[in-house]
This record gives C-alpha cells, structure tokens and sequence, in this order.
C-alpha cells in the first residue's frame, strides 16, 4: 500500500506508517526546516515545500492511503485570541485535505488534529464534504499512552473509508497499562542547576510537586503544576519549552531526545545538529506519535 503525508511536519505519521509497512511516496510541508528533518530521515520519500492549499493534486503519485495531520493552532485551546487573522488562515488548510481527495480519490484517509477541531464553526461541513464525495466517516479521541507512548496526550483523528469500518473503535480502545517516562531519562545528561537558584515561583511550584510525587519527578513551568511522578505518563509534549526534570535539590530541562523519546519517535530519528531548542520543540510538539499513527493505520486498512 502506498501513502501520502500531507502537512507532514516532523514526520510522525509517516514514521508510524513506514512501521506498518506502508509506503509513503510523497510528503508536503510549508516549513523548510521540516521538509528537511522528514527528508533525512526518510531518503525514499519525494518531498514538497509549499503552501498545499496551492498545491496542484494531479502531480500527485498514485497513492490509497492520505495521512494529513493540519494545523491544530486555530483550534487549540492554547490559540490566543489577539492572532484571530492568523487562526483563522491556519485552520482554512484543512480544505487542502477536501480538494486533494476530490481530485485523487483515495481509498482511506486518515486526519489528526486537537479535540477541539470538532468545535469549528465550518466542521460540519468539511466533514459533510467527505461524506459526499463518498467516504464513511468516523471520529476516534485516542490517548497516546494506551498505545505505548510515555505520554498522555489526547488527540482526535478522523478516519474517512470508502468502505465501512465497524470494528475500528473496538480494535483502537488500546491498552490498560501506560508506559512510564522514566524510561526515556538520560541520567548522565547536563544541565543540572540547583533549586535554590529558581524565581520563588518555580521553586513554590518544586515544592508543590516533591510533596505529591517524592524527591525525583517531572515538572512544567505552569503555575501551580502538581509535578508528574516517574512511573506514569508524561502529559502533553507542546511546542512551548516547558518540562523539566527534579532530582533532589537539583533540576534541569528535559532534552530534546527525551521529548522525541516521550513522542515515541525511534532512537535513530535524528534533526540537524546544532539546531535550536525552539525550533526542535516546534517539531516534536506538532507531530502525531508514531506508535499512534502505525496502530490507527493498521486497524483502518485492514
């Protein structure tokens, strides 16, 4: 089976799909960087830099299987209110997902997006505009930590099949047992700076955390964060710099290998070296985690 990855970022869903033995023959992405980072890491694959709400699907390969994943900034609860132009922009790029299948037709496509997504005011009928063109459609809120990923990140994704899928829900409802972060820790890495050192803020927020999770634990620059105990899921992995691990008296930033470990990305998934903590959070925070991906993939084309 061969695949698409439309707004294809980081290169989540196509790592989770190339791990269900698909084939991902071509990938679009606005930002360079990205096109970029999904490039190196997957030689195979033609890539395209551009605005896909121009893109020109009949240049599109043959393909069953789209895999879109477009932005979520418009929708998020995180979006700020003041950038109301520029959300509004960022959420007319799912059309791109309706005109590419209009044209290209294929069998099963598969959308991730915030929760929130469903609460746009044109969701209706962009998702009406699936059904007519004739696809069944079928909405999933799947946690990532029900499907081996150290994180509890809840994500919608919307499968559309020209054919009915009766047991999609039953073969996603995932498993009991999360994986706990601590296994994505490098102990031996750098960074370690006493508590002590901290605004009054953090180290409230420190306090907070070591009473509910004991001396080592994670924790996030939000005000009041309770701290997340080792042995359970990281919460969600956003594009902002925010997790930190404790250790004692002594606390660092997590690395961005443990974030992409946290996403579920595989060991040898590599960026740019040198490149800018900014810029790999904006990468990781955007991606779909590819163990999610592979299992939607495989239960929806089976």
């Amino acid at each position: 089976m061969r695949a698409i990855d439309l707004f294809a970022g980081w290169g989540g869903y196509t790592t989770g799909a190339v791990a269900a033995g698909i084939e991902v023959v071509w990938a679009a992405n606005h930002w360079p960087l990205a096109v970029e980072v999904h490039a190196s890491n997957h030689p195979g694959t033609k890539h395209v830099c551009q605005d896909l709400r121009q893109a020109n699907w009949f240049e599109l390969p043959e393909y069953d299987l789209m895999l879109a994943a477009p932005a979520c900034q418009g929708h998020s609860t995180a979006s700020q209110p003041k950038r109301r132009q520029y959300h509004d922009t960022m959420r007319a790029t799912a059309w791109a997902i309706v005109d590419c299948a209009e044209v290209t037709r294929p069998k099963t496509i598969l959308v991730e997006n915030v929760p929130a997504f469903t609460r746009w005011k044109l969701y209706h009928l962009w998702r009406a505009a699936l059904v007519a063109l004739g696809y069944h459609v079928e909405e999933l809120h799947l946690i990532a930590s029900r499907f081996g990923v150290p994180q509890r990140r809840k994500r919608l994704f919307v499968v559309a099949s020209r054919k009915s899928l009766p047991n999609l829900r039953r073969a996603m409802r995932g498993h009991d047992v999360e994986p706990a972060f601590a296994s994505c820790i490098d102990w031996s890495a750098p960074g370690w700076r006493p508590v002590r050192s901290t605004t009054a803020t953090a180290r409230a927020r420190i306090a907070k955390g070591r009473k509910r999770c004991g001396s080592t634990f994670l924790t996030q620059h939000v005000s009041n964060h309770p701290g997340v105990p080792l042995d359970e899921p990281i919460r969600t992995i956003t594009t902002k710099d925010q997790w930190a691990l404790v250790r004692g008296d002594e606390h660092r930033p997590l690395t961005m290998r443990e974030l992409a470990r946290g996403m579920g990305f595989p060991a040898h998934y590599t960026w740019p070296d040198g490149l800018a903590r900014t810029e790999v959070h904006r990468g990781l925070g955007n991606a779909v985690c590819p163990p999610v991906g592979r299992e939607l993939i495989l239960a929806a084309t089976a």
